[in-house]
């Protein structure tokens, strides 16, 4: 059975599989109107028999699949599907939850005793609710002090500092000023950033590196835009010269798509090169897709040979588009990594009318939607985790504990029950697509 399903000006298909989907309803707002929008979870799996105990690596890995130990993280293809590797050798999916920081505590150089307890007191509850990776943003320094670690990331701020380095030699000009290629002094800039990456360049508790987050990669028009830059700009040359080459001074949609590739694979390749010079054992995480760029088959095209998998804050769709993640990692080659996700709820009394997530009435809405796209991201054989955004609420209801950090129970519970179980979720859906 096929629905037409049509939310935030987007059309798409969601295919319902009837002996998987149940009856359950999440309310989800939007524009004031309340919309009841249907939820799979994991007891509407009619076959699937969920596993007591399963036997996990220290790493979080699932020690039933065993591939090549190399001491870190990694991501492989097999006969099946896409993988991660734990350093140990064990199938891993990573389910992590962003920005899991200190918040009001203070920071220090070196941890202090409070600032530890924090630390082993907080992964333990996560690992409690099934998580295995500390995503974006979070508080690694402190993690490395705990005394049963959990993995972590890493972000580097590239295009943000070295456009800070820049403004003196070249205006900002348009609306793709966050994205600077081009510049002979991007890539040593690179190399010179990422010099503290040595310091953790041998620890196998580093799950791996996100160069920055949401760039402005957009195809329409990018080829007028870079051509907005003073002719002395070396992104306005890189534009011109492109035309140039092929005969025009107007660019169509394919002069863009193209273009924009080479923005991409320029950019990646000088990022890609800084990183691994300074620490060739982690992976590369991307630099977190989003939005209409979502859209642009060039991006997966020109970052995929750079990177180790693909990473996307993946926004406005309710159930995961299987055929579209499918065709970004075919594109790539690469696995995909959602890397943000979220729905927030009225029901805190926080404001709910910014921010990209959905907005739904109550906690046991955010469990019933979690519940029902963590379904949908195990399914899809090129996904290789998650990380939810986040810890702490804000300014909003995105967090899995409120700003006094108190779980809220329905949508831990909820998260528990699938965290849990993931590997017996991935091995049962394989097995029912053969």
């Amino acid at each position: 059975m096929t629905g037409l399903r049509r939310l935030f000006g987007y059309t798409f298909w969601v295919v319902v599989n009837v002996q998987l989907f149940g009856v359950q309803t999440a309310e989800l707002i939007h524009k004031g109107e309340v919309h009841e929008e249907e939820c799979r979870t994991l007891e509407d799996l009619s076959k699937f028999r969920p596993q007591e105990k399963v036997n996990l690596s220290q790493y979080g890995g699932w020690k039933k699949k065993k591939f090549n130990r190399t001491g870190f993280f990694h991501a492989f293809k097999d006969d099946e599907r896409w993988w991660l590797i734990d350093p140990d050798g064990y199938a891993f999916f990573s389910l992590g939850v962003n920005s899991v920081n200190l918040g009001n505590l203070k920071r220090t150089t070196t941890p202090n005793d409070q600032e530890v307890a924090w630390g082993e007191r907080t992964s333990a509850m996560l690992r409690g609710f099934g998580f295995n990776t500390l995503g974006c943003w979070s508080d690694a320094p402190v993690v490395q002090e705990i005394t049963k670690p959990m993995p972590y990331c890493l972000r580097w701020n590239f295009m943000p500092g070295y456009r800070n380095q820049r403004r003196s030699k070249y205006p900002s000009t348009g609306k793709f000023n966050t994205i600077y290629p081009f510049d002979e002094e991007f890539g040593p800039f690179c190399i010179k950033h990422a010099e503290s990456a040595q310091k953790t360049q041998n620890d196998p508790w580093l799950f791996g590196h996100f160069s920055d987050n949401e760039l402005t990669f957009t195809e329409k028009g990018i080829v007028k835009e870079y051509l907005k830059h003073p002719p002395n700009d070396p992104n306005h040359m890189a534009a011109k010269k492109f035309m140039a080459d092929r005969g025009r001074k107007e660019a169509n949609a394919k002069d863009d798509s193209d273009f924009l590739k080479l923005v991409v694979d320029t950019y990646y390749r000088k990022v890609s090169a800084a990183l691994k010079r300074n620490d060739p054992n982690h992976m590369f995480l991307g630099s977190r897709f989003h939005g209409r760029a979502l859209d642009s088959p060039a991006l997966f095209l020109g970052s995929g040979k750079h990177t180790d998998l693909i990473s996307v804050n993946y926004y406005h769709r309710w159930t995961p588009e299987s055929e579209r993640i499918g065709n970004w990692s075919t594109l790539a080659d690469k696995p995909i990594l959602i890397t943000e996700f979220y729905a927030m709820a009225k029901d805190t009394g926080l404001p709910t009318h910014k921010g990209a997530g959905f907005k739904v009435k109550a906690q046991q809405d955010r469990a019933y939607f979690y519940q029902h796209f963590a379904l949908g991201l195990l399914e899809n054989k090129n996904c290789v985790g998650w990380h939810w955004f986040r810890y702490r609420d804000g300014w909003t209801n995105t967090g899995i504990v409120n700003e006094k950090e108190k779980p809220y129970p329905l949508l831990t519970q909820a998260m528990q029950k699938i965290n849990q179980q993931a590997y017996s979720l991935v091995e049962f859906f394989t097995s029912s697509q053969e």
